[in-house]
């Protein structure tokens, strides 16, 4: 299931510099505009209810659930109709006449994959997951560098994202074919409704922690789109993939052994040295790489995607820190669920998140400048994901002291490479691509050489203090 992963984040992002050149940053700008709205209309269509597919015992009641799951989705289907012409309204910025077709779709598209992965699950049928995530990607690339040779138009990045998710809502649920049907078969509003109540703090906890977190996420995208920038929302789209895919890559992969180990060590001293030593790893080694960012992103993007992307590389420099603590926060957060204090994650999220959207927006709108507010957006990202830290060591016990000390190790490391890249950039003279290559290729040197010290002295003496303890 990892391989799959890797391969269907890597397609997109392979296939980026290729994409600029077919389509204009306000393509990929309501390209992810319209990603943002189907995902949180996703939210809702199926309550989070999706995940609790695999709590039932009996088929039969997972089936109860699964019809809830279906009220839900046409529902929030209609509403997905409805909200095209409202948003235009609203924001006097009329969105594409073809997306009251489009929209419902989508929101069908990805609550059905949802539903189907649920039922897989309970079959742990993980390969069939994998081979639909890589289908999803594989048409979407395919299908917009078919439609950017034949002549790219404004909705055609739009159209291939609906096509791949539609293609992996078949391939996953023709595995779960029967199980569906006989969701349908034997549903009765009694039962569903019975069922819903049964697992109700899915819908409790989990849709409004969801459904806040992807309108935080996607606040400028909405917020440049509303004010006529829809370029700018695709120039921050792209600038989140590519400095996202990696880290999210690293902490889905990570996240998996930490916890099955957490879980292994619960109670035990071991585990606090074990997270510390890793926290310090991930903080220090990958900070010179993420400086690379900080300092070279807008040459990279100028080079890879075109001279005209070059303010998405702005933005990928203003996101570094934040992407770079976002690392630290994907896998610890495990321990939450180790704890069983999944409502101290919720609310910390909660909170940051509409703190975050609420304070984008007001800079936005008071400074009119879309750097400045991406600024602030990503400093509040970067306070949450320290706040976040501080939470998960308090409810493990663990040591506050540890992490101020391997926190202070990694921004000291941070500061300085972006001290000595800043430095190669300007007084060196070297420029463009052959400036950054070789950043780069100092960058990774470094990262090498501190991840293997670590690892060789950190890490081995962690587990020995742990131990000792």
């Amino acid at each position: 299931m990892l391989t799959g992963t890797v391969i269907a984040q890597a397609l997109p992002l392979a296939a980026s510099p290729l994409l600029t050149r077919l389509y204009s940053p306000e393509a990929f700008g309501l390209q992810t505009l319209f990603m943002g709205l189907a995902g949180s209309l996703a939210v809702l269509a199926t309550c989070r209810m999706d995940l609790a597919l695999v709590l039932p015992k009996e088929d039969a009641d997972a089936g109860s659930l699964a019809g809830f799951i279906f009220c839900t989705m046409l529902a929030t289907s209609a509403l997905a109709c409805l909200l095209v012409p409202l948003a235009g309204l609203l924001t006097e910025q009329p969105l594409p006449a073809g997306w009251m077709l489009l929209l419902p779709l989508m929101v069908c598209a990805i609550a059905l994959y949802q539903l189907s992965l649920g039922f897989a699950s309970r079959r742990r049928e993980f390969r069939t997951v994998a081979q639909a995530n890589v289908g999803n990607q594989a048409m979407y690339v395919a299908s917009a560098i078919a439609f950017g040779f034949a002549g790219a138009w404004m909705q055609a990045l739009t159209i291939a994202k609906v096509g791949g998710q539609v293609l992996a809502a078949g391939l996953l649920g023709r595995t779960s074919a029967a199980s569906l049907a006989a969701a349908v078969r034997g549903f009765s509003w009694k039962g569903s409704m019975a069922a819903a109540r049964k697992y109700h703090q899915f819908l409790v906890f989990n849709t409004p922690y969801s459904l806040v977190g992807s309108v935080a996420r996607d606040a400028p995208v909405y917020t440049f789109s509303a004010l006529a920038a829809v370029g700018t929302a695709g120039f921050f789209g792209l600038a989140r993939m590519v400095l996202l895919a990696p880290t999210l890559l690293t902490s889905n992969a990570f996240s998996q052994v930490f916890f099955r180990e957490a879980v292994a060590l619960k109670g035990t001293p071991q585990l606090e040295a074990l997270t510390l030593a890793l926290l310090r790893l991930g903080l220090v080694a990958l900070a010179p790489l993420f400086a690379f960012c900080a300092v070279w992103a807008d040459a990279v993007f100028a080079t890879l995607f075109g001279e005209s992307w070059r303010v998405a590389g702005v933005f990928a420099m203003v996101l570094a820190p934040a992407a770079w603590m976002s690392v630290q926060t994907g896998w610890p957060e495990r321990l939450f669920e180790v704890n069983m204090r999944q409502g101290v994650s919720f609310g910390v999220q909660l909170g940051s998140d509409a703190v975050t959207a609420c304070l984008f927006v007001a800079a936005y709108l008071l400074t009119n400048d879309a750097v400045m507010a991406v600024a602030v957006f990503a400093i509040c990202n970067v306070v949450f994901h320290h706040v976040y830290l501080a939470a998960i060591f308090r409810v493990s016990g663990f040591s506050g002291r540890g992490l101020a000390s391997a926190i202070a190790a990694g921004w000291g490391v941070f500061a300085v490479s972006c001290a000595a890249l800043a430095l190669l950039r300007t007084q060196t003279g070297a420029h463009g691509m052959v400036g950054w290559a070789l950043a780069l290729m100092l960058s990774v040197l470094v990262t090498a050489m501190i991840g293997w010290l670590l690892v060789r002295r950190g890490l081995l003496r962690g587990a020995a203090a742990g131990e000792a303890t």
